[in-house]
Order: C-alpha cells, then sequence, then structure tokens
C-alpha cells in the first residue's frame, strides 16, 4: 500500500458546537409554526366546547383591568352539575368592560368542569396562535436575508475562483 492515510486526522464536517448551533437555529425556526398549530388547536377545542358543552350562568369575581393585553383577565365562578362551584378565566379584549358581580354565560365540558369556556371572549388560543404568527414572520424573514447573504457569499466565491483559474 503506498501513501498515507489521514482519514483519522481529518476533522468532522460540523463540530459540536456548530451542531448545537444548527440544532437551535432549527428549534427557533419551527417554534412559530408549532405555536400557530398549537393555538389552532386549542382554539378548535374551545369551538368544540362551545358546540358540546353544558350551559351555565356564571359570576365574574375578579376582573384585572390593565393596558398590559396578555394581562386583561377575568375570573368567573360557575355552579356545575356536580354542585360544585368551579372557576375559569377568560382573556378579555381592550373594548370589552366586565363588571365584577355581573353575570355571564359558561359552557362547561359536562364530564370535566374544570374545562370551561366563556362565550364571547377570547380564548387562550387566540395569543398563542398570534405569537407563533409573529415570530413565524420575524425569524422566516431573518432566515431569508441570512440565506441570501450566504447564497451572495458562495456566489462571489466561485466567481472569483473561476476567474483565478481562467487567468492561469
Amino acid at each position: 500500500m503506498t501513501g498515507r492515510r489521514i482519514d483519522g486526522n481529518r476533522k468532522p464536517w460540523l463540530s459540536w458546537k456548530k451542531k448545537l448551533n444548527l440544532a437551535v437555529t432549527v428549534l427557533v425556526l419551527c417554534l412559530g409554526p408549532i405555536m400557530i398549530g398549537v393555538g389552532s388547536f386549542m382554539i378548535n377545542a374551545d369551538e368544540e366546547l362551545a358546540r358540546s358543552g353544558v350551559q351555565a350562568t356564571g359570576t365574574i369575581v375578579h376582573f384585572n383591568d390593565v393596558t398590559k393585553a396578555s394581562e386583561r383577565r377575568m375570573q368567573v365562578e360557575f355552579p356545575a352539575a356536580d354542585r360544585v362551584v368551579h372557576r375559569t378565566f377568560a382573556a378579555v379584549d381592550h373594548d370589552q368592560h366586565p363588571v365584577v358581580g355581573s353575570s355571564v354565560t359558561v359552557i362547561y365540558a359536562e364530564n370535566d368542569p374544570g374545562r370551561a369556556i366563556v362565550p364571547g371572549y377570547e380564548s387562550e388560543g387566540v395569543w398563542v396562535r398570534g405569537v407563533g404568527v409573529v415570530l413565524t414572520v420575524i425569524f422566516g424573514i431573518l432566515g431569508l436575508l441570512l440565506l441570501a447573504l450566504i447564497g451572495s457569499a458562495v456566489l462571489r466565491a466561485k466567481l472569483r475562483r473561476r476567474r483565478t483559474q481562467q487567468v492561469v
């Protein structure tokens, strides 16, 4: 056998740091679409509960009227068929102004009264899906910009190599 084998000394294509960086990048790029899917699933589950659940009259016991949309929530107590008073939360839009002590309709799952919604108020899935859309747009645009920069650098390097090969 002639020559020397250098396979054992060759560095791997991706080091562990580059593999970790690639894994984190892929996770960040997938986070938005995953949140869109989870939010849509939550919204569909709430819509199914609204169609097939049991109605009860609840009382608003707490409303946090703040300017930050993610913290605008109300707490509603309602009696279920099992004669136990249950509580649920609902996100409140800025154009809605519920009053503590007023009555609202609550729809709950007959076999699980802890799973309940307040019709007319936002589902938590709307927020999750909205954040997913924002993340997808932000990281999608950043990913496309990065791809364009890397692609143009590779093309410039190939053109430079061709020019140097033609000169020689």
